[in-house]
């Protein structure tokens, strides 16, 4: 008996990411395009007029869902930085994610997404803040010019990747809550989804 090959294809995961910024984000995640081949896509939405607060990251992922529609088999992210943001706006990004049961995430980095670069290639140390960080990782890493100028393919190797997953989950010392109180980064959750 000759067995026919089904018509239709099974629908990978798509994977929806929003970021607070418009540079370094959107560049480190396009590096996990999966190609025609790969078992998830992937869409990165771009930050036009540079809609940076929570809340704003999260409406863009709804407006996606939508416009678009792309259905059950979607994950939506919202990459966001702890910053200067007070509890409140971080709890209004936090509540709307809380209505999408499920299919929301909020990954947060304290104080800024470049901690989570750092972590590719050094332990963590406590930083001042976004500057310090920023700072920090361009004075110990070549590779890291400005937020819109580093070397991407340089961090997304399989051990850089691996170091950094398992530094930000010693780091988050409080998985309960909804962001990390403490210098820590949620980044991890995603980039371990789309491994």
């Amino acid at each position: 008996m000759i067995s026919r090959r089904s018509a239709f294809k099974k629908t990978k995961r798509l994977f929806v990411i929003a970021a607070e910024g418009d540079a370094t984000e959107p560049m480190y995640f396009a590096a996990f395009q999966p190609g025609r081949h790969g078992t998830f896509r992937l869409k990165v939405l771009d930050n036009p007029r540079h809609k940076t607060s929570p809340l704003k990251v999260v409406e863009r992922l709804t407006d996606y869902e939508r416009v678009y529609q792309p259905g059950s088999d979607t994950e939506y992210w919202a990459v966001v930085d702890r910053d200067t943001w007070v509890e409140e706006e971080l709890a209004a990004a936090w509540t709307l994610i809380g209505t999408k049961k499920g299919h929301y995430h909020l990954a947060l980095s304290n104080p800024c997404f470049e901690l989570w670069l750092w972590l590719h290639l050094f332990p963590n140390r406590p930083f001042a803040g976004r500057h310090d960080c920023c700072r920090s990782l361009a004075r110990e890493w070549s590779g890291f010019r400005t937020k819109s100028d580093f070397d991407v393919a340089a961090l997304v190797t399989t051990q850089h990747i691996a170091d950094a997953c398992e530094r930000a989950r010693r780091l988050d010392t409080d998985p309960s809550t909804p962001w990390p109180r403490h210098q820590a980064t949620r980044i991890h959750q995603l980039v371990e989804r789309l491994r």
